[in-house]
């Protein structure tokens, strides 16, 4: 082999694997988008965020596919289901007071909530007694209950009334969902009360699925994905689990034409 051709062979495989590392550091693997953790140190650790009670860790997958997992009691933060959670800092090396924003989800800033596809801003307040309200900038507080159609966003989450299916026998088949993800072709709801989880619920196509953590969803994943295998493939190998289906409905989304 000559000279050139096998520094023309350097150049090209270098490219490729520093592309790869690169492409692992900002935060995705073979295209995943992954989560992360950011240690007291101030490191960040790229991988899958698991929240066990009350304690949150991170599994990270080295070269050789292994799997690697990270206990952490005391984090500056971390990014999970699309929430980035940043804490204050520590007084006696201990943080507190978690801070929650929604990572690139919507760009409004502010509390508001829409009907007939008026928008009105405003302070949202969610009483555990009684109707929400929204008590709007300019004018009068207005109540609103569940209606098909409704939506709004208080802090950093975003809340849709939606038909559903049914989790239970004598669950409602409407019902405030906490909206995960919205892509172009998915979007990905949790529950906004109970349930939160175990069960999430994924429309594709105009129609509703419901992913309980007692079912076979693996399955219902495969059912839902089938035109792209490669979303179950860190499933099928214990890298990602029930509570990581925010990741891969994201990389189904982010891979469609």
């Amino acid at each position: 082999m000559s000279f050139c051709k096998a520094f023309f062979l350097y150049i090209f495989f270098s490219f490729f694997f520093n592309a790869a590392r690169a492409q692992q550091s900002n935060g995705y693997i073979d295209g995943f988008f992954l989560d992360y953790i950011i240690t007291k140190d101030g490191d960040t650790i790229y991988g899958a965020v698991k929240e066990e009670l009350f304690k949150t860790y991170l599994l990270k997958m080295d070269d050789n596919g292994s799997l690697i997992r990270y206990e952490a009691d005391k984090l500056k933060g971390y990014r999970y289901n699309g929430y980035v959670n940043t804490n204050k800092e520590p007084k006696d090396g201990i943080y507190t007071g978690l801070k929650y924003k929604k990572d690139s989800l919507d760009s409004v800033q502010g509390d508001y909530f829409v009907k007939n596809s008026d928008t009105i801003y405003g302070d949202v307040y969610e009483p555990i007694l009684g109707s929400r309200y929204i008590i709007p900038k300019q004018g009068k507080k207005i109540k609103f209950r569940g209606e098909a159609g409704l939506v709004y966003k208080t802090g950093h989450y975003i809340y849709e009334y939606r038909d559903k299916p049914k989790v239970e026998t004598l669950d409602s088949k409407e019902d405030w969902l906490l909206l995960l993800y919205k892509g172009k072709e998915v979007k990905l709801y949790g529950y906004a009360t109970g349930h939160q989880g175990t069960c999430y619920f994924i429309e594709k196509d105009r129609e509703m699925h419901l992913l309980r953590m007692d079912e076979n969803w693996l399955d219902l994943l495969n059912k839902l994905f089938a035109d792209k295998p490669d979303v179950l493939k860190y499933f099928k190998s214990g890298f990602l689990g029930f509570e990581n289906i925010y990741l891969a409905v994201r990389y189904y989304d982010e891979h469609s034409n």
